[in-house]
């Protein structure tokens, strides 16, 4: 098994959202395994039978009909509010073309009632942690979650594929004596064929992620 930068556990508790993983569980029964694969760009094996879904460069099997999400090749499972995404996916997944047209959080569907908390929780803290050098920072993070550079001029961009059909622009610009770093989160137009707007707001979880694995991992010399 190979190392995962998303945390796993032997078993994750989801406590008062058990329902709500339940109800994902029974979406994901309730349709046709192979049309879901379709859909959403992922693989099912019926000899297991189970999805092959891969989130953030990281792969995992979902079982069907049942639901059990594992990291691949083990008997680990991401956290619960990760499953219940992936289970999410699976079902609203309409294998709507990627439009490659970038919004921000406030133009996805109900977007702009949470937009003030999702940039101080998931936004604000990019610039913080990465201003000061994008260039190299940014990258060095994003690497772990298969993150492509995605930019030009003085913006460091990277798009990060949260599942194969729901890609996230994250870009820093750097800071100077005269204006201070800034950040921003972009979704493709097409996001809310994949997810609910509410899903989106993982961005903060992956935003958390990246400042953990900035804060694991030593910068490139410069000697």
């Amino acid at each position: 098994m190979s190392r995962s930068a998303i945390p796993l556990f032997p078993f994750s508790d989801p406590q008062n959202y058990r329902p709500t993983l339940d109800q994902a569980r029974r979406e994901l029964a309730a349709g046709d395994p192979q049309e879901k694969a379709a859909h959403s760009g992922c693989h099912f094996e019926p000899a297991r039978p189970a999805f092959f879904v891969t989130m953030l460069n990281h792969p995992f099997t979902v079982s069907y009909p049942n639901g059990e999400i594992k990291y691949l090749d083990s008997n680990l499972e991401p956290h619960f509010s990760c499953q219940i995404l992936m289970l999410h996916y699976l079902s609203r997944a309409d294998g709507t073309p990627l439009s490659h047209r970038y919004i921000p959080y406030r133009q996805l569907a109900g977007g702009g009632s949470y937009d003030r908390a999702f940039q101080k929780r998931a936004v604000q803290p990019l610039a913080e942690m990465f201003g000061a050098c994008p260039e190299e920072m940014l990258p060095a993070a994003a690497a772990p979650l298969g993150g492509l550079p995605y930019g030009q001029g003085n913006v460091t961009g990277m798009l990060l594929y949260l599942f194969p059909r729901v890609p996230l622009l994250y870009l820093v610009w750097p800071g100077d004596e005269e204006f201070p770093a800034r950040s921003s989160i972009l979704f493709d137009a097409t996001a809310n064929h994949y997810l609910h707007t509410e899903d989106l707001a993982v961005c903060e979880f992956i935003t958390d992620l990246l400042g953990k694995i900035h804060r694991a991992t030593p910068l490139p010399s410069t000697t």
